[in-house]
């Protein structure tokens, strides 16, 4: 089972579209929101360390998915999509959103974006590493067009011979 957890204000309409979507690959719910923690924002770089926001979740199931809107970095990044570390993952919805771009309001995309990142992030969970694919959902995203280039789902590659649990049993 997959735990989804709002950290802070999150757009209802994004959390039941990952809730549906993610149901495909594990069973998945929403848990209630919990607070921004205030120390974990940093004012000079106007963020929240991602580690820190990872540090409020609390593990359930399989695997607990952080989703926030705020700004989210980790040292010697400038920015992070998402972070995963042990059971715990995180997305940031903020360098997801078209509109940071330059581009109009798309709700479809944005929610496709934060699939992908979902998606990526709990493929660390379960033990998969960066993958050389650029179409594969476990590349490395270091930008938006490296987040928009790449599908959801993971490439044969990284499903092929892992001795992981990424795929619902009950299927």
């Amino acid at each position: 089972m997959i735990f989804l957890q709002p950290i802070g204000q999150v757009n209802d309409d994004i959390l039941n579209f990952l809730k549906h979507s993610l149901s495909f690959l594990w069973p998945t719910e929403i848990l209630p929101q919990v607070d921004i923690p205030k120390d974990t924002y940093n004012k000079n770089r106007g963020q929240h360390e991602g580690s820190a926001l990872l540090d409020t979740l609390q593990v359930k199931g399989d695997a607990v998915l952080g989703v926030t809107e705020v700004d989210t970095y980790v040292e010697d990044l400038n920015f992070i999509f998402g972070l995963a570390l042990g059971r715990k993952a995180l997305i940031s919805l903020k360098r997801l959103k078209p509109d940071l771009y330059g581009s109009p309001d798309d709700e479809e995309l944005l929610k496709l974006r934060a699939l992908n990142e979902a998606v990526h992030e709990l493929g660390h969970v379960f033990g998969l590493t960066h993958c050389p694919n650029r179409r594969c959902v476990m590349h490395f995203s270091n930008s938006i067009w490296d987040t928009d280039i790449k599908d959801w789902r993971y490439c044969r590659s990284c499903l092929g011979g892992k001795p992981i649990d990424i795929v619902r049993s009950d299927k």
